[in-house]
C-alpha cells in the first residue's frame, strides 16, 4: 500500500517586535495628551478662581455682621433704649443675644475661610499638574501618558516643544504660577485679617494668652491643609513683617480696636488687595487665545 506523502507546511514566522514610534510620532502623541492636560488644568484653575472670590465675598458679609453685633454689645452701656430701659434684664438679655450672634457669625466666617484653604488648594495643584509624562505600561505597545513621572529622564514638557502654537509647558506653569501666588500672597492677608475678627470677641476681660496667634489652628487639620499645599513649612506662610510685635500691644486686656479700625479692616478684606484682577483677565485672555478656547 502506498503512502502518500505529507503535505508540506510553511513555518510560521516571528511575532515582529512593535517597532518603537520615531521621535516626531511620539511628540505628536504627546502633544495631543498635553494638550487635553493643560485644557483640564486651565479649567481647573479658573473654576476653583471664581469659588475662591465667591467665599471671599461671604466672608466679608459674615465678617460685616460679626463686627456689627460686637459694637452693639460694646456700646450697650452706654446706648439709650428709650421706653424700654426700665425693663428688668433688657440690657443683660440684649447683651445674650449678641454674643449668640457673634457667635454665630464667628462660625460663618470660619466656614468661610475653610472653603477659601480648599479652593486655594485646587489653585496649587492644578498650577503644579500642567506636565504630561510618558507612562510605562507592560505588555502594551500603545503609549499612554500620565500626570505622574515614572522615567526620571523624561520632564514632562516635551522637550520644550509648543504645546499648541506657542507656548510650552514652561510658560504655561509660569502663567499659573504668578496667578496662583497673588491667590496665596491674598490668602495669608485673609488669615491675618480672620484672627483680628475672631479675637474681637475674646479681649473683653480677658487675659491675653487667650488671644489667637499666627501660629494657633484656626480650625481641626487647618495646618495639615496648608502643608498639603505647602503653605505652612519655614518662611512660606509667615506672617507679615512687623506684625508679630505690633499685634501684641493691640492684645492687651481691655485695648480693643476703635470702630474706625474694624472698618478699615473691613474694606481690606473687600479690596484683595494682592489681587490684580487686570493682570488675571490678561493672564487668561493670552491662555484662552493660545488654547482657542474660552474658560468662563
Amino acid at each position: 500500500m502506498e503512502t502518500s506523502a505529507a503535505t508540506p507546511t510553511r513555518p510560521p514566522h516571528p511575532a515582529a517586535a512593535s517597532p518603537s514610534p520615531s521621535p516626531s510620532s511620539s511628540l505628536r502623541l504627546w502633544r495631543s495628551a498635553a494638550q487635553r492636560n493643560v485644557r483640564n488644568q486651565w479649567s481647573r484653575l479658573s473654576a476653583a478662581k471664581e469659588q475662591w472670590l465667591a467665599a471671599v465675598a461671604d466672608g466679608r458679609a459674615h465678617a460685616s455682621a460679626l463686627v456689627n453685633a460686637h459694637l452693639c454689645r460694646r456700646n450697650m452701656p452706654a446706648t439709650d433704649l428709650g421706653v424700654l430701659k426700665d425693663m428688668p434684664g433688657i440690657r443683660d438679655k440684649a447683651n445674650s443675644k449678641l454674643v449668640l450672634r457673634e457667635e454665630q457669625y464667628s462660625g460663618m466666617l470660619l466656614s468661610a475661610y475653610k472653603e477659601m484653604v480648599r479652593q486655594l488648594s485646587y489653585l496649587v495643584e492644578a498650577s503644579h499638574s500642567m506636565r504630561c509624562f510618558s507612562k510605562a505600561a507592560p505588555n502594551c505597545s500603545i503609549t499612554q501618558f500620565s500626570d505622574r513621572q515614572d522615567n526620571l529622564n523624561d520632564s514632562g514638557d516635551g522637550g520644550g516643544a509648543p504645546v499648541f502654537k506657542w507656548f510650552s509647558i514652561l510658560e504655561f506653569e509660569t502663567l499659573a504660577q504668578e496667578l496662583v501666588q497673588m491667590f496665596v500672597s491674598e490668602q495669608k492677608l485673609k488669615r491675618l485679617l480672620l484672627l483680628e475678627f475672631l479675637s474681637i470677641a475674646l479681649k473683653e476681660g480677658v487675659e491675653l494668652q487667650t488671644s489667637l496667634n499666627w501660629g494657633d489652628e484656626l480650625y481641626d487639620g487647618e495646618s495639615n491643609e496648608l502643608q498639603s499645599i505647602g503653605l505652612q513649612s519655614g518662611d512660606a506662610y509667615s506672617p507679615p513683617e512687623n506684625w508679630c510685635a505690633e499685634r501684641l500691644g493691640s492684645q492687651r486686656p481691655g485695648n480693643l480696636p476703635l470702630h474706625e479700625v474694624l472698618q478699615v479692616y473691613l474694606t481690606t478684606w473687600h479690596a484683595n488687595m494682592n489681587i490684580n484682577r487686570s493682570r488675571i483677565g490678561e493672564i487668561f485672555e493670552l491662555v484662552e487665545e493660545e488654547m482657542k478656547i474660552k474658560l468662563s
